[in-house]
């Protein structure tokens, strides 16, 4: 299996920073529903997903929670075609799993706990370990998630870690002063922490949630904090933030403030009540960038309790933005129509998970996707 990046150059307008404030209601039609049948031995994790597009076809990659292992499906066949296992103990033992990114026909990365990038071949066997320490910020954490999965440029790799140290003991004065990306040489094996952080005046409203989603294109990262409107531009090239871009939805109005800590549920009620910017995907078919968001809800509304709310947020959308990061348009789903977090971009359009364990036709024995297209976006067939 041959993984094919797909880059794409970028212009000097991609910085701009002008506030936006149309909207447009998106035309959006299922294209295709599929569902691929699980083995009973197989637990997707769902926060981990690859897509894969391939001279041989189009293929899907998720973490199993059972094993653990890597499982990689054919999206067309909706055969499974392959599988990693990974080693629990003896000289290929990955540690604690925090996701993958599989980036060639034969190399699979680990982000591991303690902070490693371990390199395996898909026998399993691993070929290097690469630790990524930070003697400044000490956090403790590696991921390659669907949220900030690791990306790539030439023999280097990106990775993000949003957190502080001591998130209720930090300042205001503070934010600016952590650096939450890394940059790996794959080839020599040394770390660089890229002096970017928060805004100084992310906070100035209160304080928020510091975590971040991110995605790429060509020579440029887009980040997108869940808790402001602004999206980052990092280049790659040159390690250093080129500059902010208010992208912001109209359905998103009301950052949930926290004023100390938790006090039992109380969190998980207002973060419902809350509206949060979700993941953000860049779609090199279309050229376009979709970032979801989280609208708030009242947990009373719905017969569910709100830990099921919470876990499988209800009311879920998305803005879909130009190469420019210009708005398309926006769109709001039904509420429970898609699962959180499991979505990704193919060939044939947008994949939206369909299996809400809140939806009465849940399934745990499939993988199930409605494929969206939005008009006014150009598909191949």
């Amino acid at each position: 299996m041959k993984y094919s990046f797909c880059f794409f150059v970028i212009i000097f307008s991609f910085f701009g920073c002008t506030k936006q404030n149309q909207h447009t209601d998106l035309i959006a039609t299922v294209h295709q529903t599929i569902k691929i049948p699980l083995d009973l031995d197989i637990m997707p994790n769902g926060t981990s997903f690859q897509y894969i597009d391939s001279d041989s076809g189009e293929y899907l990659a998720f973490q199993n929670k059972i094993g653990p292992k890597i499982e990689v499906y054919n999206l067309n066949t909706k055969q499974h075609v392959s599988r990693i296992k990974l080693a629990q103990d003896g000289p290929n033992r990955v540690g604690t799993t925090n996701g993958f990114r599989i980036i060639s026909q034969d190399c699979l990365l680990i982000a591991s706990i303690p902070p490693s990038i371990k390199i395996l071949n898909f026998e399993g066997i691993k070929k290097k370990e690469i630790p990524v320490v930070d003697t400044i910020n000490h956090v403790n954490f590696l991921s390659s998630n669907n949220e900030i999965p690791f990306l790539f440029s030439d023999h280097e790799l990106f990775g993000a870690q949003p957190f502080f140290r001591n998130f209720f003991e930090t300042t205001p004065d503070e934010i600016a002063t952590y650096s939450h990306i890394y940059k790996v040489s794959l080839s020599t094996e040394k770390t660089d922490w890229l002096p970017i952080s928060h805004p100084s005046n992310a906070w100035d409203e209160g304080k928020k949630t510091p975590n971040f989603t991110w995605t790429d294109r060509n020579d440029s990262i887009v980040i997108s904090p869940q808790t402001d409107h602004r999206l980052w531009i990092v280049s790659k090239r040159e390690g250093k933030l080129l500059g902010y871009k208010e992208v912001r939805s109209s359905f998103v109005n009301n950052f949930h403030i926290i004023k100390g800590f938790p006090e039992g549920d109380k969190g998980i009620i207002e973060e419902l009540a809350s509206d949060r910017y979700e993941l953000i995907l860049h779609d090199p078919f279309r050229d376009v960038f979709y970032r979801f968001f989280f609208k708030g809800v009242d947990w009373e509304d719905y017969n569910l309790g709100y830990r099921d709310l919470y876990s499988n947020r209800p009311k879920i959308g998305l803005l879909v933005l130009n190469k420019n990061l210009e708005i398309i348009g926006e769109q709001v789903f039904d509420d429970n129509y898609i699962e959180s977090w499991n979505y990704f971009v193919g060939r044939k359009g947008l994949y939206v998970s369909t299996n809400n364990p809140n939806r009465d036709d849940f399934d745990e024995n499939v993988l199930r996707y409605d494929i969206i297209r939005f008009e006014g976006l150009e598909y191949d067939d």
